[in-house]
């Protein structure tokens, strides 16, 4: 299957991509014992901004795994506007849960359903809202200093061996992932450049060279951990700062480390959304990784993000929508933005063998 599959992607990025500037060079995951699947649809996702139109994947947000997910957004945007969206999204940390063991505030029972999206023709995005190790069952939101960040990153400690116990349950669910070909957008630690997550910043955009330093060697472990110790060969790496705060650029991890570098964007204006040129400066493919209007709420035009990702934020590859109320399903221009030329639904990209060709 895998061989198949590259060399219709192979048959495929000739056809489609010949003229572009980038078609000539191969991009490959930073993980370089990607499985081929994996490879394929990093190398594919690079290049859909050289093309005309079916160029930008379309995502949107299942729920927190065990607690809000289900299908119903896909089914939602599915009778809103006749497409389901390419890729679903899943969170594995419910990370305001408050229990004895906080394992227990990890769960991929939605696992089922991301496979069962995959083999019939979309991606999975996997997120971690992720509790905090520095207590025995830390909320997500509870502010640390650096001493604290510091013992998380000690494997000695006890909030080392929770961090490694957090680990290796969410290894566990992207394992049986890997072990069904599936290949995941993996985007941990996201929206590192605000004040409301432990692994951020603590003040309102005051930088922390320290605090950056330490959130950098966060992820770098989460990453050797996952590819290194548990042999993850099926994720493509995603690092979305938070559009609307400073500092996007300096958590960078490195290049070594980031596949996708993407915006969690919440805009009133979607043309005025921060930091895109920043993002590009990293010369990875960018994506709007959690994204939704942040005013009009209800009746926000979504025909207007569309248009302003043609206009404005044109190498964009992906785009997915979070929380119900944000949907394109519960606020206007469904439509528009799931019909446009430029849109790339679900069964357009993969069909669970091979990436499926789109005429230009």
């Amino acid at each position: 299957m895998l061989k198949k599959l590259a060399v219709c992607l192979s048959i495929v990025l000739l056809l489609l991509g010949a003229a572009s500037p980038i078609s000539a060079h191969t991009v490959y995951p930073v993980n370089p014992n990607a499985q081929q699947t994996t490879k394929d649809i990093m190398n594919w996702l690079a290049h859909l901004p050289n093309r005309s139109e079916n160029r930008v994947m379309s995502g949107a947000f299942g729920g927190y795994s065990d607690v809000t997910f289900s299908m119903t957004e896909e089914n939602r945007l599915k009778n809103a506007t006749g497409q389901s969206p390419a890729i679903y999204g899943c969170d594995y940390g419910r990370g305001w849960l408050e229990t004895a063991d906080i394992t227990d505030t990890i769960d991929y029972s939605c696992n089922s359903s991301l496979i069962s999206y995959w083999k019939s023709g979309g991606l999975p995005q996997v997120s971690l809202h992720l509790a905090n190790p520095a207590f025995p069952s830390g909320n997500y939101k509870t502010a640390i200093s650096n001493s604290q960040y510091k013992n998380i990153l000690d494997p000695s400690t006890v909030e080392g061996k929770r961090l490694e116990a957090l680990l290796s349950k969410i290894a566990d669910g992207l394992t049986q992932l890997k072990n069904q070909g599936v290949t995941v957008l993996f985007r941990p630690l996201h929206e590192m450049n605000g004040e409301w997550f432990w692994w951020g910043l603590t003040g309102y955009n005051q930088k922390d060279t320290e605090r950056i330093s330490l959130y950098k060697e966060l992820y770098k472990k989460i990453y050797r951990y996952m590819t290194e110790t548990r042999g993850l060969d099926n994720l493509l790496w995603v690092y979305s700062p938070d559009a609307n705060r400073d500092f996007k650029t300096d958590f960078y991890p490195g290049s070594s480390y980031v596949d996708i570098t993407g915006l969690d964007a919440y805009f009133t204006d979607p043309y005025a959304i921060s930091g895109y040129d920043e993002m590009l400066s990293l010369q990875k493919p960018f994506a709007f990784a959690e994204t939704g209007p942040s005013g009009n709420i209800g009746s926000f035009d979504y025909a207007a993000f569309i248009n302003a990702i043609r206009q404005k934020y044109p190498e964009t590859t992906y785009f997915l929508t979070w929380d119900e109320q944000l949907s394109p399903a519960a606020n206007q221009g469904a439509q528009s933005l799931y019909q446009n030329s430029w849109t790339l639904n679900k069964g357009e990209i993969w069909n669970g063998g091979s990436l499926t060709p789109i005429a230009e």
